[in-house]
């Protein structure tokens, strides 16, 4: 794919550079259309021309951009992919089909679209004798949850998942329209059971989470009030206050995701920079009951109070 250095920063232009690769006009319409839906109206029209040139191999402003935009679209399904092992799955596969155990399940989390509609998502963790990844599922797809056999301990099989990396570059796997879970699958391998059989869930769990347990760990969001630094963990629910776009000295596009976290004890100010408040964005609503991990607290002094920044170890996970 050839890749341009485009320094424009009107929406005109890149509009006009896009079809110059020949894109339809109709098609770039309804792909800047899917793609102010995705951002749920917290994202210009310009902002998201600039994800779609990105996403074409066009940089805009600098080379330097991170390019860590995820794929959201739905893929063709192959019901002849074979089962990988958890350990080799990697981003950007599709089709995937994994078989493994059930080793933690996570509450299905509701929340309110900016247009009003309720929305769900839920998680959980698939053991192979490999590894452990999360699977992830959103609308109808996280009622499975909700099953009678949908338990810990219990073997399933993902059909059409696809691999996307998470933050802190942790591959998960996602589910489309057409990806299903079937609980006690009848046509796999002995030998793959008997594998799964013998796991011990409490040794593959959270292979993949990162803490630093020294770190200070506030029970509430109170407690951050009197704190400063780094800080482990804390759990709230997330408020999307705005998506600003601007542009630095050395005219390199740049965001900034202004978010509240809340509890039932008090909120505190959310900042995200770059393009890591893209990638936040893309994977948050409104209500999301959240925890997150490996951040900093700093006061604000013009508003006098303290706000969380993340860094480019903070971890949002849903709970």
């Amino acid at each position: 794919m050839r890749v341009f250095l485009l320094r424009m920063s009107e929406a005109h232009d890149i509009f006009e550079t896009l079809l110059k690769l020949g894109i339809s006009e109709e098609d770039l319409e309804e792909e800047l259309k899917q793609k102010l839906l995705q951002f749920h109206g917290f994202i210009t029209k310009q902002g998201a021309l600039f994800l779609i040139a990105k996403e074409k191999g066009l940089e805009v402003y600098s080379r330097e951009l991170d390019p860590a935009i995820y794929d959201e679209a739905e893929y063709n399904i192959d019901y002849g992919e074979f089962i990988v092992d958890i350990a080799s799955i990697h981003k950007d596969m599709i089709n995937i089909v994994a078989v493994g155990i059930i080793s933690e399940i996570f509450k299905i989390n509701k929340f309110q679209r900016k247009d009003g509609t309720p929305g769900k998502v839920a998680s959980f963790l698939l053991t192979d004798s490999t590894g452990t990844i999360k699977v992830v599922l959103w609308g109808k797809k996280a009622e499975i949850l909700r099953n009678e056999f949908f338990k810990v301990g219990k073997i399933v099989q993902c059909i059409n998942g696809y691999a996307k990396k998470g933050l802190k570059d942790r591959v998960e796997i996602h589910f489309s329209k057409k990806s299903k879970v079937i609980l006690a699958p009848q046509d796999i391998n002995k030998s793959v059971i008997n594998k799964l059989k013998n796991i011990k869930i409490s040794d593959k769990r959270h292979n993949s989470r990162e803490i630093n347990n020294t770190s200070r760990n506030p029970d509430k969001i109170e407690d951050l009030y009197n704190m400063e630094g780094f800080i482990t963990s804390i759990s709230g629910t997330i408020k999307i206050v705005e998506l600003k776009e601007f542009t630095k000295n050395n005219r390199e596009k740049s965001f900034l995701l202004k978010l509240t976290l809340y509890d039932e004890t008090g909120e505190i100010k959310v900042k995200i920079w770059g393009m890591q408040a893209i990638e936040i964005l893309k994977i948050i609503q409104n209500g999301m009951n959240v925890k997150i991990f490996n951040f900093l607290v700093e006061r604000n002094d013009y508003l006098e109070s303290k706000e969380i920044r993340f860094t480019k170890k903070t971890v949002i996970e849903f709970l």
